[in-house]
């Protein structure tokens, strides 16, 4: 079984009984790292919150089943279709068969050019490519330039879309000088902390593309899930340029 035959069939298992273990599982693997995540609160303190409801589709990108195995035994009573960020984003996408106008999800994940952005070995962020989880292996390579773009050395657009006086959403770009590889992560931040929503490799930045998206309304993205207002909500606030090298 390749490891994309392996993704598919762990996903029918989930939709049909909304459970895995070792001695059943297809993919073995991924059994063992969602545990491990779930296992970790270091690990878990590092995301934030999302929506499994896609900003882009409109519609959950996996389903209840999956949620709930994600999120089995952790604090903080999530409830579909708010969940932890990390769980979602890096196992809950590889799981997902919802294409969206970009492709599946899962494709940041399957292919290199995110690990190569942020200067890692090409397979650095395959799902086997290592035996510490994945979410760990994301966080450990993003968090750095969301926490403090300016020392980042690869970054060429940062920005903060200001909430108050003591909270951000950021949004980092990184890319390979060699190749052009380019990928964004965003999350949220505060005078202490640093927490993931979502990262993902995108197309090369122009001056035009980001003069526009810096001029526009202030709102939350990338299917955060704020605390006390709508997924992609708008909201009152100045966006903040930390880095410009596009």
């Amino acid at each position: 079984m390749t490891g994309e035959d392996g993704l598919f069939a762990t996903a029918e298992l989930l939709s049909r009984t909304g459970d895995l273990n070792e001695s059943s599982a297809p993919t073995p693997w991924l059994v063992r790292q969602v545990r491990a995540s779930q296992h970790d609160a270091e690990q878990l303190a590092q995301w934030t919150s999302s929506t499994v409801i896609d900003d882009n589709v409109q519609a959950p990108v996996f389903d209840e089943a999956t949620f709930a195995w994600l999120h089995r035994g952790l604090p903080g009573g999530y409830e579909f279709p708010i969940g932890h960020a990390g769980l979602m984003h890096t196992y809950g996408y590889l799981l997902s068969t919802v294409v969206t106008p970009y492709g599946l999800k899962r494709q940041r994940w399957l292919t290199n050019d995110l690990a190569i952005a942020f200067g890692k070995e090409p397979t650095y962020l395959h799902p086997t490519a290592s035996e510490t989880p994945m979410m760990e292996r994301v966080a450990s390579t993003v968090l750095p330039a969301l926490a403090d773009p300016r020392r980042t050395t690869r970054a060429v657009l940062a920005f903060d879309e200001v909430i108050d006086s003591g909270s951000a959403m950021r949004t980092v770009y990184v890319a390979d000088p060699r190749s052009g590889s380019t990928a964004v992560v965003y999350g949220l931040v505060t005078s202490s902390t640093a927490q993931i929503v979502s990262t993902f490799p995108v197309q090369p930045l122009t001056e035009e593309w980001a003069r526009t998206r810096l001029s526009e309304p202030t709102r939350y993205r990338f299917n955060y899930a704020p605390p006390a207002a709508p997924p992609g909500s708008a909201f009152e606030g100045s966006t903040d340029l930390l880095v410009s090298r596009v």
